[in-house]
C-alpha cells in the first residue's frame, strides 16, 4: 500500500514531535457544543470591515451546572481578511474577548481573546452551515494527525441584536484555540519572523502539515513567507528544546477542495482550473521519511472516516461529497502511475527554497536599513 517510491518523485516528511504537553485550558477537552446567547451589537459587527474597528461591549450567557443563567461581560470584534468582505460573507467571523480574570469557574476558564468561526451567511438551504460544520471537522481531522495543532469547540449561539433590540436566531459556530494556549500547551513559542528557511523546520513536522494542505487539496498557504508575521494561514512555532527545530501550525482552510465552498478558488499563481485538482506544495525529502509520513495517514484513516461518518449535523450530501474527496488522495497513494499524480508540479527542491527565501530576507533587510 505503501510502496509508492517507485515513483519518480520525493516529496517531504514525517511529523511527530515529542512534547511533553501542559494543557491549562479544558474547554477544548469537550467534544460536546456548548450552548450560548449572545446579547451584542451585530449590526455594528456586521459593519467592521475596515483594519481599524472598536471592540464591541458584549454580554454572553450561558447554563450553569445546576441549569440556571449565567453571564459574563465579553467583547467582540470582526476579524478576518476575505471572510471579513461584505460579498463573501454578511456574518464575519469575529473575536470574542473574555475578561480572564472573571472566567474562574465557568466553562471558559483560562480562556481570554479566543476566535470564533461564524456560519457565514443564509438561513436553511442558503446557509454556509454546511461548510462550517465541514471547516469544524477539518480542524478535528488534524487533531487525528498531531497533536501539533489548533484545537476546536462547537457551539450554538443564539443571537440578539442590541443595535436593534431583536432576535437574529441561532446559528452553529466553533471556538478556535488561541496562539497563547498552544504555546502553553506545547511548551513552545511562537516565531513571528517574516520569512521562515526550510533549515529551521523539523522537517517531521513540517511534513505532516504540507501533506494535509494536499489531502485538503487547499494551496492557499505559505509555510515559509507572509506580508508581516510568518505564515500565511499558519502559525510557527518554536518548542523548548530548541533541537528539534520548528514546527508550523495550519488553521484557515475555506479554500480547500475538501469543502469547495461556493466562494473558494485556487491560489492565482497555480495553474489550477479548480480547488477540487489537488497539487502538492511540499519540499522534497528522503523516501524513507515520505514512507512514514504516508503510514501515518494510512493508519488514521479508519478513524478519519469514522470522525466524519459519525457527525450527525453534517447533512448527507455534504458528507458524501467530503468522503470521495478523501477516497481520491487515498487512491492516489494506493496507485502506482506516477504520471498521474498531479501533485508532481508543486514539489519544491529545499536547498532551491531557501535560496529563494534567504534572498527575500536579504532583501527585506535592505529595505529596512533605507528607513
Amino acid at each position: 500500500m505503501y510502496n509508492i517510491f517507485r515513483f519518480s518523485l520525493i516529496l517531504a516528511v514525517f511529523c511527530y514531535s515529542s512534547f511533553a504537553w501542559a494543557d491549562t485550558v479544558e474547554f477544548f477537552e469537550l467534544d460536546d457544543a456548548i450552548s450560548l446567547r449572545l446579547e451584542a451589537p451585530i449590526s455594528s459587527l456586521k459593519k467592521q470591515r475596515g483594519n481599524k474597528v472598536d471592540w464591541l461591549e458584549s454580554k454572553l450567557y450561558y447554563t450553569t451546572e445546576d441549569g440556571s443563567e449565567a453571564a459574563l461581560n465579553v467583547k467582540i470584534e470582526a476579524r478576518g481578511h476575505f471572510r471579513r468582505m461584505r460579498i463573501n460573507c454578511s456574518f464575519p467571523p469575529y473575536w470574542i474577548n473574555f475578561r480572564k480574570s472573571e472566567t474562574k469557574g465557568t466553562p471558559f476558564a483560562g480562556l481570554d481573546k479566543v476566535k470564533i468561526v461564524s456560519h457565514c451567511k443564509g438561513q436553511g438551504r442558503s446557509s454556509y452551515e454546511p461548510y462550517m460544520y465541514m471547516e469544524y471537522l477539518v480542524y478535528k481531522t488534524y487533531n487525528l494527525l498531531t497533536d501539533l495543532s489548533f484545537r476546536v469547540r462547537l457551539a450554538n449561539i443564539n443571537y440578539h441584536n442590541t443595535d436593534k433590540d431583536r432576535d437574529e436566531g441561532e446559528f452553529a459556530a466553533f471556538f478556535i484555540e488561541h496562539v497563547n494556549t498552544l504555546e502553553d500547551r506545547l511548551s513552545s513559542k511562537q516565531v513571528k519572523d517574516q520569512f521562515v528557511l526550510p533549515s529551521r523546520y523539523n522537517h517531521r513536522d513540517l511534513c505532516i502539515a504540507e501533506m494535509f494542505q494536499f489531502f485538503l487539496g487547499n494551496t492557499d498557504f505559505s509555510f515559509f513567507a507572509s506580508e508581516d508575521e510568518c505564515c500565511h494561514n499558519a502559525k510557527v512555532f518554536a518548542p523548548s528544546d530548541t533541537s528539534n527545530g520548528l514546527f508550523p501550525v495550519p488553521y484557515d482552510f475555506d479554500m480547500a477542495g475538501l469543502l469547495s465552498l461556493p466562494y473558494a478558488k485556487p491560489d492565482p499563481h497555480f495553474e489550477i482550473a479548480s480547488v477540487k485538482h489537488r497539487m502538492y506544495r511540499g519540499i522534497a525529502v528522503e523516501h524513507e521519511i515520505l514512507e512514514e509520513t504516508m503510514k501515518l495517514y494510512f493508519d488514521k484513516k479508519e478513524e478519519i472516516y469514522e470522525l466524519w461518518e459519525n457527525f450527525e449535523l453534517l447533512e448527507d450530501k455534504y458528507r458524501a461529497k467530503a468522503l470521495d474527496f478523501m477516497d481520491e488522495f487515498y487512491k492516489i497513494f494506493s496507485s502506482k502511475q506516477n504520471s498521474k499524480m498531479r501533485y508532481s508540479a508543486g514539489l519544491r527542491p529545499p536547498d532551491k527554497l531557501e535560496k529563494i527565501i534567504q534572498e527575500d530576507i536579504d532583501k527585506a533587510k535592505r529595505r529596512a536599513e533605507k528607513r
